[in-house]
């Protein structure tokens, strides 16, 4: 099943092929056989219809190595994920052109927008930023493989071992928090059961469908088992480019249609026996199949099968009584299922929260009124009545009725007991089976915790970037004191000379107002007080900074200069944007001070605006990063340093997005990096307004 669709079909041997094709998804042969001579004779009656004029093509990706999802059979493309996509490209009306790429090319393409769609992509954070899912059509699993004579027999039993993964997956993403685990990532599973095959690795972490198969295609199933089928939960969708909700829409009412008109269970059936019963549909195929055989075999040879007929009709009436049967079951598992939900909801670690559209509280768990401290059952109420509600949805809820998400919005709430929280609130749009918005989901989580955590996670990395500051300053400070020291012992010998007294009143006092300056900086850095924003000169800023660091770089062969603008300002606070230029500050001469050393070491401290954005920037001229370090530069814990905390540039982001601002890294191998931090200039405008 590849290539283009087309539905207008011009000739009477298109519906017979394409009848004959779509027959194949009955179980009854003989209403095979019967269906395809009906719809032959109909084929031969059908006039031509005149094509429709052909749309624009949507450009699909999928990985070649991926199956049952993707696969090539006689040099045509087909697999499950392929035969939904163009089952639901055929309800909407679309054409489609495929093209084969790995996951991550798939990617890069679809950010480019060379493809419009990605085949069988599970949802990750990471993501969810740079595209959009659809609803999930196949639920499965990471499992872990191991040889049949290994003694693994759980992740947790990975340590010190070497793991086969896809480069990029959830399960990689998973495993990255097993200490002393060592990786070797592939580009796909097919890669990853080579390297298991080949004693590379200890075993294999990664989709169960897909490794099965490959371990099938290989004749390897005796010789690897899973020993643990449910590592990570994986749903796969369908992807679009970011904010693409148009196409979004159209592949989620596809899908929806197939669910309803029983096109997905039947080739869900087909693709994957193992894991489909007896259902309903099928059983419904077999006897309207059954009652079109009645019928032809009446046609063709009359009342001689009368009493044949008679036990037709006997067998299909048990038939329909176990299809009664296994739907009294499937009722009685629907409500279960639905008890399942609701336990899930109430034993919930989030506040839970649906509005309907004209703002009316549904349904709330037990964790929101907890968190809340809520004694009555608000269920029925607007959600206005519930103060922090309605400050949190303000502006908020028609633009979420519109399909507007909120993720991981903050914010301080005193509760009714006088108990400050700190909450984290997410908002998106609560859809009903025909995916149109019915309302809005609401779901938050007490942070107060992870806050506080934070906050000494930055007071111990501002309390080792203070003592490289006093170590530096130390130098500063003695030079000033020599000078001071040589006047003073000089003053019983050149008191009377004029120019001396001269040179002391003019040098002293520059002296010691140099040591005022160093004093004054170092003790305004180490004094913990509470967050507050005001005016800040970048200028400033940078210049307080480049004093602290002046001799700690010199001493380090780094030359740090200063080339700023003054009196371009941000609305910040100051001590978090004092210890964010000083971790990159430090970054920069630690990066410079592992390269040779005849090499011309320089860290540049800067500022500018365009009148829209003020920005600081930190650059140098050193080894400068890869594109898989800079992935993870921000990553809590993470580091390239021998002694480093991996806590530097994740603190120094963090605190540039609470004052407003954004946190960007430019940087290639061998040409350096520069760091810049850009904030809005109306936050300055907003300042002057309400003073």
């Amino acid at each position: 099943m590849g290539g283009n669709i087309f539905y207008k079909l011009n000739s009477p041997m298109q519906v017979l092929t394409h009848c004959v094709k779509y027959a194949n998804y009955l179980r009854f042969v003989p209403w095979k056989f019967v269906t395809c001579l009906f719809l032959l004779g109909a084929a031969f009656t059908l006039s031509p219809v005149e094509a429709e004029p052909e749309t624009q093509p949507v450009t699909v990706a999928y990985d070649p190595n991926k199956p049952p999802f993707h696969v090539m059979e006689d040099g045509e493309l087909t697999g499950f994920s392929v035969e939904v996509f163009e089952a639901v490209a055929a309800a909407e009306g679309l054409r489609v052109e495929y093209r084969p790429l790995a996951d991550h090319r798939a990617e890069e393409a679809l950010a480019a927008e060379d493809v419009d769609i990605i085949l069988t992509v599970s949802y990750s954070e990471m993501r969810a930023d740079v595209m959009e899912f659809s609803n999930a059509y196949y639920s499965s699993s990471a499992g872990l493989f191991v040889p049949e004579d290994s003694q693994l027999d759980g992740i947790s039993e990975l340590n010190n071992q070497t793991a086969a993964v896809k480069r990029g997956s959830i399960s990689r993403e998973f495993l990255q928090n097993i200490r002393r685990l060592q990786f070797n990532e592939t580009s796909d599973l097919q890669r990853a059961v080579r390297l298991l095959e080949q004693e590379r690795a200890d075993a294999l972490v990664g989709e169960v469908t897909t490794v099965e198969h490959l371990l099938e295609a290989r004749g390897l199933e005796a010789a690897y088992a899973p020993v643990d089928n449910y590592v990570v939960p994986i749903e796969y969708s369908f992807a679009v480019g970011a904010e693409n909700y148009q196409l979004l829409r159209t592949l989620n009412r596809g899908l929806q249609e197939l669910h309803e008109d029983g096109t997905y269970q039947e080739l869900f059936t087909s693709w994957f026996p193992q894991h489909s019963g007896a259902d309903q549909l099928r059983i419904a195929l077999q006897v309207g199949g059954a009652a079109g055989l009645i019928i032809a075999v009446i046609i063709l040879i009359g009342y001689r099968l009368n009493r044949r007929l008679q036990k037709e009709v006997a067998r299909q009436t048990q038939r329909l009584h176990e299809a009664n049967t296994s739907l009294q079951a499937q009722v009685e598992k629907t409500k279960n299922s639905n008890e399942f939900q609701k336990q899930i909801l109430q034993s919930s670690p989030r506040g839970m929260v649906t509005i309907d559209e004209n703002g009316m509280i549904t349904s709330l768990n037990e964790k929101a009124a907890m968190l809340l401290n809520l004694s009555e059952d608000l269920a029925g109420g607007h959600y206005t009545e519930v103060s922090w509600f309605a400050y949190t949805l303000q502006n908020k809820f028609e633009r979420v009725m519109q399909g507007r998400q909120y993720l991981g919005e903050e914010s301080e709430w005193v509760r009714s007991d006088n108990m400050r929280l700190r909450l984290r609130a997410y908002m998106y749009p609560l859809y009903n089976f025909e995916q149109h918005i019915v309302g809005v989901m609401f779901t938050f989580e007490d942070i107060t915790e992870e806050i506080q955590l934070r906050y000494q996670a930055f007071e111990a990395e501002k309390n080792r970037a203070l003592s490289r500051v006093v170590a530096g300053i130390a130098h500063e400070i003695r030079n000033p004191l020599t000078s001071i020291k040589t006047f003073v012992e000089l003053i019983p010998q050149k008191f009377h000379s004029e120019k001396f007294r001269e040179r002391v009143t003019t040098l002293v006092p520059q002296e010691i107002e140099r040591l005022n300056e160093l004093i004054e900086g170092l003790m305004d850095y180490s004094k913990s007080r509470p967050i507050a924003q005001e005016k800040l000169d970048t200028a400033e800023l940078l210049e307080g900074c480049y004093l602290l660091f002046e001799r700690t770089a010199a001493d380090k062969e780094v030359q740090l200069q200063l080339e700023v603008t003054p009196h371009l300002y941000v609305y910040a606070d100051r001590q978090q944007m004092k210890q964010a230029v000083i971790n990159l500050v430090i970054n920069a001469v630690d990066a410079l001070s592992e390269q040779a050393e005849n090499a011309d070491h320089e860290v540049v401290l800067e500022n500018g605006t365009d009148g829209v954005y003020v920005w600081m920037a930190v650059r140098d001229n050193g080894p400068g990063m890869n594109d898989q370090v800079q992935r993870q530069a921000f990553e809590p814990f993470y580091t390239t340093k021998a002694e480093g905390t991996g806590l530097g540039l994740s603190i120094t982001k963090q605190h540039v997005e609470e004052n407003g601002g954004t946190f960007r890294i430019y940087s290639k191998e061998a040409e350096g990096t520069s760091v810049v931090l850009t904030f809005p200039t109306e936050d300055m405008d907003a300042e002057k307004s309400r003073g």
